[in-house]
């Protein structure tokens, strides 16, 4: 019965993902062009803050429970997850191309990370740290708001969206946040009820789990030639993990980072080569998507390995 219970969770949950995540690309666009906001600043901001809120609520109750390495590990995987196979699949999919505000973008997001390393060299995420980390998220916004709310907007008329169709843009993305967290508790269950250990469940089940609602809408976007949809929903999932989910986390209890040595260089080995490529090409191509996935598949093999990272 229990088997029954958790497999129906996952088929649920991802006929959720699935038909949201297709109602919340189009909606995205229609919202963007009503009121003239950038497309790329509503995907980064809002899109963005729905489908991070698994990392959010799983992380800090992590936190709450003492498990600061698994609130750790959520969010590192969950970002290496977000570029290597999200990403990876959707340039294999369809080269994305994206704007120039999508490399500026890229950039907070590798400072995000460069800064969780700064703060995190004596082994530990303190409150303090976590606020830094909140702060570091303001400022952003305020940068974002002012640089690019009016971009690629110009010739849309303005004014019109309406607090419907912002509801409706949060709907889907609760939506696809229900669907995650049904197919996380259902392959976490059947995971322990296999004898897998919570370490490899953390790092692999709950990280990609809590990234798929970021899959789903990347997915969707290449598929519908939105290259800047994808990459400004990860850019932004990435930027928000950083700065907001391990900033609270932080907050209600310090995290030990001793561990995450590897994790973190794997997330620069495909944060570097991404922001080089929307520099280069505005873009990123069926190349470094074969990467992304090649260096993914590595992370999984060391973890199943035994490896702790």
């Amino acid at each position: 019965m229990e088997w029954l219970l958790w497999t129906g969770a996952i088929i649920i949950g991802l006929i959720l993902l699935i038909t949201s995540g297709d109602r919340l690309s189009d909606k995205i666009v229609e919202v963007a062009r009503k009121a003239g906001v950038s497309t790329l600043v509503i995907s980064i901001v809002l899109i963005s803050l729905a489908t991070t809120l698994p990392e959010l609520l799983t992380s800090a109750i992590a936190s709450y429970h003492e498990l600061t390495g698994m609130a750790l590990g959520n969010v590192l995987g969950s970002i290496f997850a977000n570029i290597a196979l999200i990403l990876g699949l959707a340039a294999m999919i369809r080269p994305l191309k994206a704007t120039r505000a999508a490399y500026e973008n890229s950039l907070v997001m590798l400072v995000s990370i460069a800064l969780v390393i700064v703060l995190s060299i004596d082994g530990t995420l303190s409150r303090f740290d976590g606020l830094i980390l909140l702060g570091g998220y303001v400022l952003y916004l305020r940068w974002l708001l002012k640089k690019h709310a009016r971009e690629e907007a110009e010739g849309h008329e303005t004014g019109k969206a309406t607090l419907i169709d912002y509801a409706i843009l949060l709907a889907l993305g609760l939506i696809l946040v229900l669907g995650a967290r049904m197919v996380v508790y259902g392959g976490k269950n059947i995971a322990e009820a296999m004898g897998i250990s919570d370490f490899v469940i953390g790092a692999t089940i709950v990280a990609i789990g809590t990234s798929l609602p970021e899959m789903t809408n990347a997915l969707y976007g290449a598929i519908r030639e939105r290259g800047t949809i994808s990459i400004g929903n990860v850019i932004g999932a990435d930027i928000m993990n950083a700065f907001v989910v391990l900033g609270v986390a932080a907050l209600i209890r310090p995290l030990q980072t001793g561990a995450s040595v590897i994790t973190i260089i794997l997330v620069l080995a495909v944060m570097i080569p991404m922001v080089l490529s929307l520099r280069r090409t505005h873009g990123l191509g069926r190349p470094i998507g074969a990467y992304f996935l090649f260096l993914y598949a590595l992370y999984l093999y060391l973890m199943f390995a035994g490896y702790e990272l």
